[in-house]
């Protein structure tokens, strides 16, 4: 995998992930075959941030391997979509509530944001985040 992406492609999948889509997260389970979730998702600072549980296969999976690949599909006829791979990073310390918030802030609406945290915070959270290495766009 290329370990560069040129800002001008940085550029246009941070406008092509501007709306709210939902992000399919595609890992590596124990037997090599994939295993798809979707997911929300916020895109800050270059990277593709989604959050979910330490419970959830999508983490097990990227705690034995890294590579991680996303695809983010326009609705309704999906003509226009990303697809990034890479290596996962990611993080279960405080840090996490910043990006967790964005996210949230992308989907619910604003009079539930704060409720939908607290609820979130109950939970064994992780942020898992993207740093894409490759970088196919149709758009």
């Amino acid at each position: 995998m290329r370990s560069r992406v040129a800002l001008e492609e940085l550029k246009r999948l941070e406008d092509f992930l501007r709306p709210s889509w939902i992000a399919i997260v595609g890992t590596i389970g124990p037997s090599g075959m994939a295993q798809l979730t979707p997911n929300w998702y916020s895109f800050s600072d270059g990277k593709l941030h989604v959050s979910t549980t330490k419970q959830r296969v999508k983490y097990r999976n990227l705690v034995r391997d890294g590579r991680l690949s996303v695809c983010v599909v326009s609705e309704p006829r999906g003509q226009n979509y990303a697809s990034i791979t890479g290596l996962a990073d990611i993080r279960d310390d405080e840090s996490i509530w910043i990006e967790t918030r964005d996210i949230v802030e992308r989907y619910v609406e604003p009079g539930r944001v704060e409720s939908w945290i607290a609820d979130l915070q109950k939970q064994d959270r992780v942020i898992i985040s993207l740093k894409p290495e490759r970088i196919v766009l149709s758009c």
